[in-house]
């Protein structure tokens, strides 16, 4: 409850938290690494994926169909808090600069 509590509270501050997240298939270890502008929102739509079967990305559209969703993990690697005054498309280019450290600690081999 506390949870839905700060959620709520952070909304209506206004405060837009983004970040990085990895996508794991647990049955072979290949992974999706993507950024966002919402992380509770592409959490969402994850557990949407998992619990209805639908596709997060079309990269995972095989081994979902083939697993099922439940052979998947989303994972939060970093998450960054949108300043006020920053444009939209200046955290969308923190984002990606965040992505592209985390694609570089990485294995790329296992990359979808």
């Amino acid at each position: 409850m506390d949870r839905r509590k700060a959620l709520k509270n952070e909304y209506k501050e206004g405060k837009i938290v983004g970040g990085v997240y990895r996508v794991t298939n647990t049955r072979n270890g290949m992974y999706l690494l993507d950024y966002t502008v919402n992380l509770q929102a592409k959490q969402n739509s994850f557990n949407f994926m998992v619990s209805f079967g639908s596709c997060l990305d079309y990269r995972l559209k095989k081994d979902l169909a083939a697993l099922g969703g439940k052979a998947f993990i989303f994972e939060i690697l970093e998450a960054l808090e949108k300043k006020k005054e920053q444009s939209r498309d200046d955290f969308i280019d923190d984002l990606k600069m965040l992505m592209q450290l985390w694609g570089e600690k990485l294995d790329s081999s296992t990359r979808y």
